[in-house]
């Protein structure tokens, strides 16, 4: 199910870019999309930081709880 929704909100990130509006030599910019209404507040810089630090974390936390699953049973069995 998360894979995906994963795979949906890169579809929706690649059809629809974001364009980049800078005025006054680049020191005030803003962004806007091409999605129509209902998806333009997810196509996002933010959304997407924020999207990308949640997938990362959600990787790192799977990644510990194997090792420290292969560690814990390592240690039982006493083969250090």
């Amino acid at each position: 199910m998360g894979a995906g929704l994963l795979v949906i909100f890169a579809v929706i990130l690649v059809s629809y870019p974001t364009a980049e509006n800078c005025h006054n030599d680049h020191k005030k910019c803003t962004y806007s999309t091409s999605a129509p209404p209902p998806l333009d507040s997810f196509i996002k810089p933010s959304v997407l930081a924020v999207s990308l630090l949640v997938i990362a974390s959600g990787v790192a936390i799977i990644r510990f709880g194997s090792w420290y699953q292969y560690r814990a049973k390592k240690v039982a069995g006493g083969l250090q």
